[in-house]
């Protein structure tokens, strides 16, 4: 099946798209190619992404989905898709979802016609009122207002998906967040004070979270989009990639054989291509420059000290992304961090989700020993990698790692209880912080790195 869809972007201070192009994906490739507008290359436009230089042939992908890495981020997440697939009433392709979702995906991309019932965001007051009239027994009759009843009652989600929403709110873009039928009813007010914790310990976090508290002791987390600019004519977007998109994981198929390897030795090439190494190493490219590269796998390190710190299991690749700086200069940048979210329940041997070091081969005596990555959460490595992978000089590093320690371990109970979370509630995450409460008062190791 060939789909053809125009391409338009946000450009720099823009609240109106412009035609960039035309994809066309070949699902039986599968291969996507993308040709740039006449009148977006007249025009003098900037590329769109480092992968998508200026030119007038078109520019091919192939293998996995065979969507660039800009594009694949344009789309729903699992939430979003499972919206559509329920008002379609079937399963929705990659490419569907990309063209017929709502425009307010991550980053300044959309593809397919841009009507208005894509374009349209709620307004808070809106989704109040739709939400007032739900709970006072009416029906949901519009994709509007089921959107509104699926995020706040969870009547038809699935399973790990995340309920979700933008809404306007005197003129700035959030996005708001709601606990799914599993989760804790203090989850948003948890990762409201997680997002806190991160910026005292100098992590790049999402400015000015907060709890929206709605009827019935029901609430959710509210964040300005970091992708969104208020200026004085209306929205303007920021390009966005995630991790995920960068690594290229959609050409990534794990099978269960390469699982039990990574298992008994610690290393699959799998395993290496969806870690936070790759990640470093991969970013190059969108970041302008080897100085501003470097600068960007310090913040990343900061991010995987933070997360083992809190015990942030959730730490996948696409809760990792670049925001775009510049597009003309090809200058992008992490993303405010997001997603901070403590394990409540501490697994005996605690690991990210991403291995954050790689340690190559040994060779003694002419023999050649397994390479191996490491996710699991540990000082020494911790350390190691900092200097490894990401820049630090020894003394610096420790000097971090010791310091952020003491913040998270002084501050985790005392955020928590800022943002309303019960004391009982917050007495759940002591076994979570005695790492950094351990590691604080100096009662594990902090040998530097040789």
């Amino acid at each position: 099946m060939i789909t053809v869809a125009p391409v338009h972007v946000w450009l720099p201070g823009c609240t109106e798209p412009v035609l960039a192009g035309e994809f066309t994906h070949d699902a039986s490739g599968p291969v996507g190619r993308f040709r740039y507008a006449r009148s977006y290359l007249d025009a003098k436009h900037p590329p769109l992404a480092p992968d998508l230089p200026l030119r007038s042939r078109p520019i091919a992908i192939t293998g996995g989905k065979a969507i660039f890495p800009l594009f694949l981020d344009a789309g729903p997440d699992a939430w979003g898709r499972h919206l559509l697939a329920r008002r379609l009433e079937r399963d929705v392709s990659e490419i569907e979802a990309l063209t017929l979702c709502p425009t307010d995906g991550v980053g300044n991309i959309a593809l397919g016609d841009l009507t208005p019932e894509r374009l349209r965001v709620l307004t808070s007051e809106e989704f109040l009122e739709i939400l007032g009239e739900l709970e006072a027994g009416g029906m949901a009759s519009t994709p509007v207002e089921e959107q509104v009843l699926d995020a706040t009652q969870n009547g038809t989600s699935l399973g790990g998906t995340k309920p979700k929403l933008t809404l306007s709110r005197d003129g700035v873009q959030y996005l708001a967040k709601f606990p799914e039928p599993a989760d804790s009813k203090w989850l948003p007010h948890i990762e409201c004070a997680m997002l806190k914790l991160a910026r005292a310990c100098e992590v790049d976090a999402c400015k000015q979270p907060e709890v929206w508290h709605l009827s019935a002791g029901k609430s959710a987390l509210l964040v300005p989009r970091f992708d969104r600019v208020t200026t004085a004519t209306g929205i303007t977007k920021i390009g966005y990639v995630s991790a995920h998109a960068i690594l290229r994981l959609d050409l990534v198929q794990q099978g269960s054989d390469e699982t039990l390897h990574y298992g008994t030795v610690g290393y699959t090439p799998s395993g290496l291509r969806k870690s936070y190494v790759s990640f470093a190493s991969d970013m190059a490219k969108w970041c302008g420059g080897r100085e501003a590269h470097w600068v960007q796998r310090k913040e990343l390190w900061r991010r995987i000290v933070f997360n083992a710190l809190i015990r942030n299991i959730d730490d996948h690749s696409k809760n990792h992304g670049l925001l775009c700086d510049s597009m003309a200069d090809h200058k992008w940048r992490l993303s405010p961090a997001f997603d901070l979210v403590p394990a409540a329940a501490v697994a005996q041997q605690p690991a990210l989700s991403m291995a954050y070091r790689y340690i190559p081969p040994s060779r003694r005596r002419g023999e050649q020993g397994q390479p191996r990555l490491v996710a699991r959460i540990d000082t020494d490595d911790l350390l190691a990698a900092a200097t490894e992978h990401y820049g630090y000089a020894p003394a610096e590093a420790e000097d971090y790692l010791r310091q952020t320690a003491g913040v998270v371990a002084n501050g985790w109970r005392k955020f928590m209880l800022d943002e309303g979370v019960s004391a009982q509630e917050a007495a759940r995450f002591e076994k979570t912080f005695r790492f950094a409460e351990e590691l604080a008062a100096g009662q594990l190791p902090l040998d530097k790195p040789s």
